[in-house]
C-alpha cells in the first residue's frame, strides 16, 4: 500500500482553485505547503487574450493556485487564501471550491 493511500477513497476532500494576479501564486503556495489538512498544493502561470472592443486584443496573465485539502479544514484554508491573496479587492482574482471524489498527490510528503 502506498504511503499516500489516504489521498484516495475514504477521506472527504475539496479542491480550492484561485485565479490570481500574476506573481501571487508562489507566495500563496509557500504559505500553504505546511498547513494542516492540505494534501497537495501547486500553481502555474496562465496567459491569454481577450477582446474589449472589436478589432482589439488585450493580453492578460494570471497565476492559478490549486489546493487539495481535507474537507474539515477546507473553509479555513479557503479564508486564508482569500485574505492573503487580497481577493476581496477589485481586479485581484477569483476563488472557488468544489468537492473531489478522489485526489492524486501533486507533490509527495516526507515520511
Amino acid at each position: 500500500m502506498s504511503v499516500l493511500a489516504h489521498i484516495g477513497y475514504g477521506v472527504e476532500k475539496k479542491l480550492i482553485t484561485a485565479i490570481l494576479v500574476s506573481g501571487q501564486g508562489m507566495k500563496l503556495m509557500k504559505l500553504l505547503e505546511n498547513e494542516a489538512g492540505v494534501l497537495s498544493v501547486t500553481h502555474h502561470h496562465a496567459r491569454g487574450t481577450g477582446r474589449r472592443q472589436p478589432g482589439t486584443l488585450r493580453w492578460s496573465e494570471q497565476d492559478v493556485l490549486m489546493v487539495l485539502v481535507e474537507a474539515p479544514q477546507a473553509d479555513a484554508v479557503f479564508a486564508q487564501v482569500f485574505a492573503a491573496g487580497e481577493l476581496g479587492e477589485p481586479n485581484q482574482g477569483i476563488i472557488f471550491m468544489e468537492p473531489v471524489c478522489r485526489g492524486h498527490p501533486m507533490m509527495p510528503f516526507d515520511v
